[in-house]
């Protein structure tokens, strides 16, 4: 008999991605992940680059944080998928992760739902509410797990996710469920893996690539002994016999990737140009919300005035609407005030790509670069409260190529493992890699630091002063040239 034609169909639908080809949802799994994504909160990550302003300095460097989310849903899923088959039901490792399978898919596809415009720049550059409300949150996390508490429980709750566990899974300080954490927040992690696969195909360096096939293939799970923990705990691990060259593989892209394309030096002038664009714009809206440049959307007219957003205000704000209101400022007509006329000037030559702050390398592996870094810190303190401050930024990222120190889920005293790659043997005993790995331990010695600074050499006050610091030589007139040159 022919079923009825009001019947429901099976659910089987396909997403063309660039970086995993085809993304299959089915069953109850995959309309979860429909009804999430069709969520206006989620839409909104499609006008919010992966790169931030990284699209200033690689042409390819569009894509945007909804491809980035749904690419670590479908990694979460597909590592599910490769533990779950090598244990069978009923064990310990296979209930670990059964029970929480939706909660880990659901946690993957909105652990960036919380990002504001141009990603990590804008939380750095955005001023601090001068009285935030309790529990305000204080980065993209934050507002991510707000978000998802206020916006997606409804969805959640329908198809019997629990909202408490899905937050709890993005907020690195939650000591629960730290197996499904892993999957979300680790040193080897779905966020991690696809935003190096992704980023390194879009902005064309090849040392961010990494056999993710056989990673995914050398998944295992193991009892990991944990300071703070009277029993070992269950944590991702990796194949210590198949695992460790791609284990190697993998930290050296990141590395490179950080080294090469997150930490470039034009990419974060740009970003040095953004931060004193708000910060000139906070600066002359001195706390109120009408004095600030217009035209200007409400939310950041708010949040310029160092007022606590309202989570409706956060959302409303995309680089779409960053980047116009740039492009208006660029065109402020000229007032008596200087600091109109140096937001105007900023916002042209960012908008356009023009003539990017100038960088001075500052190298602390010695002792005159410690001392540089000092003099740089100094400097900035002395003309905090000047317009020349909006001229010059002092951009600094320490960070080791392994055990990150950003993903750690504890303080330094308790839970350290959560900073290691552990691999598994043949007998169940658990190693941290570099134990294992000649690669891997010398690795771990690598420290990217990165202290540059940035100055507008357009600002002549500000060039004086680092000329008179002995930060940049004085320029020579054409008779000293003619006589340098002699010599």
């Amino acid at each position: 008999m022919d079923a009825p034609r009001h019947a429901a169909k099976p659910l089987h639908k396909v997403i063309r991605d660039p970086v995993h080809n085809l993304i299959t949802l089915t069953g109850a799994e995959g309309r979860l992940i429909l009804d999430l994504i069709g969520c206006p909160e989620f839409q909104r990550l499609r006008r919010i680059r992966q790169l931030g302003l990284g699209f200033l300095t690689y042409p390819g460097g569009e894509h945007s944080r909804w491809a980035h989310s749904l690419g670590v849903c479908h990694l979460a899923g597909r590592m599910l998928d490769s533990l779950l088959k090598q244990y069978r039901k009923g064990s310990k490792e296979h209930r670990a992760l059964a029970g929480l399978r939706l909660e880990i898919i659901a946690a993957a596809l909105l652990h960036d739902v919380g990002h504001g415009p141009f990603s990590h720049v804008f939380e750095r550059a955005i001023p601090i509410p001068k009285k935030p409300p309790r529990n305000y949150p204080k980065d993209h996390e934050g507002w991510s797990e707000k978000i998802i508490r206020e916006r997606f429980a409804r969805v959640l709750r329908k198809h019997k996710v629990r909202v408490d566990v899905v937050t709890g899974l993005i907020d690195k300080a939650d000591p629960r469920h730290l197996l499904a954490k892993d999957f979300i927040s680790s040193q080897l992690d779905a966020d991690r893996m696809d935003f190096l696969l992704r980023d390194s195909q879009a902005t064309g360096p090849k040392y961010g690539e990494f056999d993710v096939e056989w990673l995914l293939h050398a998944m295992r799970i193991g009892s990991v002994k944990m300071k703070g923990q009277t029993k070992p705990v269950l944590r991702l691990c990796f194949d210590g016999d198949k695992a460790v060259h791609v284990v190697e593989e993998y930290i050296q892209a990141r590395e490179f990737m950080y080294v090469q394309v997150y930490t470039h030096k034009t990419t974060r002038a740009y970003e040095a140009m953004l931060k004193n664009i708000l910060g000139l714009a906070s600066l002359i809206a001195d706390g109120n919300t009408r004095r600030v440049p217009q035209p200007c959307p409400p939310a950041l007219a708010k949040m310029l005035a160092r007022k606590s957003a309202e989570t409706d205000d956060y959302l409303s704000l995309d680089d779409f609407r960053l980047w116009c209101t740039f492009l208006d400022w660029a065109q402020l007509k000229p007032r008596r005030d200087k600091r109109f006329a140096r937001l105007s000037a900023l916002c042209d030559r960012l908008v356009h790509r023009r003539r990017p702050y100038r960088v001075i390398e500052i190298d602390v592996r010695h002792d005159e670069g410690r001392k540089q870094l000092k003099r740089a810190i100094e400097l900035q303190k002395d003309i905090e409260n000047s317009i020349e401050h909006y001229s010059l930024n002092l951009d600094s990222f320490e960070d080791l190529a392994y055990r990150n120190l950003f993903y750690r889920k504890s303080s330094d005293t308790e839970e350290q493992e959560d900073r290691v790659i552990q691999l598994i043997d043949a007998r169940g005993k658990t190693h941290p890699a570099e134990s294992l790995s000649d690669v891997i331990r010398a690795i771990s010695g690598i420290e990217t630091r990165v202290h540059r600074l940035y100055y507008d050499e357009t600002d002549r006050k500000i060039v004086d002063r680092l000329r008179n610091d002995g930060w940049i030589k004085r320029k020579m007139g054409s008779r000293n040239r003619r006589k340098e040159r002699a010599r």
